[in-house]
């Protein structure tokens, strides 16, 4: 009896990257490695008028939230693109 993970493994395995390839492509929007770390920088600079603006004006501190905010938006912005870029031999 053939080995079933062996006979649909391949193509499973095929069509899922694929998919997925495709999903990362979605998310980058065929954004260059410039374009991405220009609006990165400008969501970041946005994070700090945000953070300002809650400790001046609402007087709340905010700031246990920005080294995790900051992970999230670099992984958004670069994430995306490297996974693309050593799968495929480019970032778009």
């Amino acid at each position: 009896m053939p080995d079933p993970l062996k006979t649909v493994g391949s193509g499973y395995i095929k069509r899922w990257s694929g998919a997925l390839l495709q999903k990362l492509r979605e998310i980058n929007h065929d954004r260059t490695l410039l374009v991405n770390a220009g609006v990165c920088f400008c969501v970041i600079a946005m994070l700090g008028l945000g953070n300002l603006f809650c400790s001046f004006v609402l007087h709340t501190d905010m700031s246990y939230l920005m080294p995790w905010l900051l992970v999230g938006v670099i992984s958004y912005f670069f994430l995306p693109s490297l996974i693309l870029w050593i799968a495929t031999g480019h970032p778009s």
